[in-house]
């Protein structure tokens, strides 16, 4: 992750999607990104580095609510009734904002490792680091370091987290770890001496998993994370950036590469064909499904953002004043 420390003015980024705002529930939308030029209308203004993009009109209009001096890897979202809280994970710690993201608060110590992502469940914030796993259960005042000890020479590296509803699933860079006591003690769940980057459950199919590598692509687990098949047949590429299942289709999955864009399985990854129709980026680094449209699915790329009116088959630009867009949270 990097650290760019530089003079930033805090911009009001303006961006016009292509496609229009439609009846649905309110939900916040929230783009991590690396880069954004200034408005077109500003001038000379400089541009911001590393942010967070938020829209409460299904993007209509979007406003920089992010950290602007530090990269974010991860975003996640705790309601509480009327109250939402969103978490950050940085390259500096753990921020937390309870007006949408205009004001934040750093939550962790000088000494916290660069945070690789963050996940919530049942009121606690876990945390992914380049040293292990942290845990909160009071909105982040105070943390406890839960996988420091795990074994193996990289799987103090975690890239990424995922909860379900009985066990908590690490994703490192020396294969899949797993617990099932809040993190008190871990298990191996598969690929070790894997570089895994994500690990992510079904919405639908509670034994169902999918796991990818920057270098090996995609790995499916149908029998609960125990074990798991290689799944790249028809993937162009194997540097996977990026995977999400639709919560509409069951067997439906959308994967984003470093280099040659969108790729589509309707088989739970045993085939996949090109869905890239529209892209101008290859490089896709984030994909969201819309969670109330079973047509509209968002995808970010290292140059821009769009936005798929059917299922992830083709593509038109959303936003093209965000650049490396590393996550996407629609709540």
């Amino acid at each position: 992750m990097r650290k760019i420390l530089l003079p930033l003015l805090p911009l009001l980024l303006l961006i016009i999607p292509e496609t229009p705002a439609y009846a649905q529930p309110q939900r916040l939308m929230a783009f991590g990104f690396y880069y954004a030029p200034p408005p077109m209308e500003a001038g000379r203004a400089a541009p911001v580095y590393q942010g967070l993009a938020v829209s409460s009109d299904r993007g209509v209009t979007w406003s920089n609510r992010g950290w602007v001096t530090s990269g974010v890897s991860g975003v996640a979202m705790l309601s509480d009734g009327a109250e939402r809280v969103m978490f950050l994970a940085s390259d500096y710690g753990v921020l937390r904002s309870s007006d949408e993201g205009l004001s934040w608060r750093l939550l962790t110590d000088w000494d916290m490792p660069t945070v690789t992502d963050v996940a919530i469940r049942d009121g606690a914030i876990w945390i992914a680091t380049a040293r292990g796993v942290y845990v909160s259960t009071d909105r982040g005042e105070r943390w406890v370091e839960k996988g420091r000890l795990l074994p193996g020479t990289n799987a103090g590296y975690v890239n990424g987290i995922t909860i379900t509803a009985r066990e908590i699933f690490l994703a490192t860079a020396d294969g899949l770890f797993r617990s099932s006591d809040r993190g008190s003690t871990w298990i191996r769940s598969g690929l070790e001496g894997k570089d895994v980057f994500r690990i992510i459950s079904h919405p639908a199919i509670p034994t169902t998993f999918a796991a990818i590598s920057q270098t090996e692509g995609v790995w499916i687990s149908t029998d609960g994370g125990w074990n798991w098949e290689s799944r790249n047949s028809g993937l162009r590429s194997t540097m996977v950036k990026c995977i999400s299942f639709s919560p509409h289709e069951r067997d439906v999955i959308l994967v984003g590469t470093r280099d040659a864009g969108i790729f589509r399985s309707t088989s739970l990854g045993r085939q996949w064909e090109i869905a890239g129709g529209g892209l101008t980026n290859f490089n896709i680094t984030a994909l969201a499904f819309d969670p109330d449209s079973p047509d509209r699915v968002y995808a970010g790329s290292e140059n821009g953002s769009f936005v798929s009116n059917a299922r992830g088959r083709s593509w038109q630009p959303f936003s093209v004043r965000l650049g490396y867009i590393s996550t996407i949270l629609i709540q």
